[in-house]
């Protein structure tokens, strides 16, 4: 099964959202007993299909990501201008040293001060997409780096993590990445 992606409108309720998946997923399968259940952490598995499918998915804005793998795989996304935005006021090394590796925070002093948020953003989609990829969780965050030096690593832990570039109508405005068990 080759990667497939699906690019949704980002429903405001979680109703809708699952409604979506489940009908991308039932689509993409040509199975329409296929069903997406939810664990406890809300980890998506598919039910009642012959073959093993991961999914994941991101909502960030108006749009929402879905990707269907054989393997485990991890998807993250965040809207730039909601980040970037200066009104926001967001202090990012705080966060970072509360959240990120001791490398991470090193890579985030060692940025520019106009490309700081960029790339506290760019960590942290990389890392959302590792955990739901690898099957961690946020407390894990600080365990972990995606950065080496002055890079971002192409492997963590035995999973590829990269930038995810897809387009669709303002796609410039988003940053997302994507993880998989190889």
């Amino acid at each position: 099964m080759a990667l497939k992606t699906f690019i949704l409108e980002n429903s405001s309720t979680k109703k809708q959202r699952q409604s979506d998946i489940q009908k991308s997923v039932r689509e993409y399968l040509k199975n329409p007993k296929a069903k997406v259940v939810y664990d406890e952490k809300g980890k998506m598995t598919v039910e009642n299909t012959d073959q093993k499918v991961h999914i994941s998915i991101t909502c960030t804005n108006k749009v929402m990501l879905l990707v269907i793998y054989e393997k485990p795989i991890g998807i993250d996304g965040e809207y730039l201008p909601d980040i970037l935005s200066p009104e926001k006021k967001i202090d990012y090394m705080t966060v970072a040293e509360r959240f990120f590796s001791d490398d991470e925070v090193e890579f985030l002093r060692d940025s520019a001060r106009e490309a700081e948020a960029e790339n506290f953003v760019r960590i942290w989609v990389r890392k959302e997409a590792y955990i739901k990829a690898s099957g961690k969780s946020l407390v894990d965050f600080p365990n972990f780096s995606v950065v080496e030096g002055s890079r971002f690593v192409k492997k963590c832990h035995g999973v590829t993590i990269k930038t995810f570039a897809i387009k669709f109508p303002d796609y410039e405005n988003y940053a997302f990445a994507i993880a998989g068990i190889d």
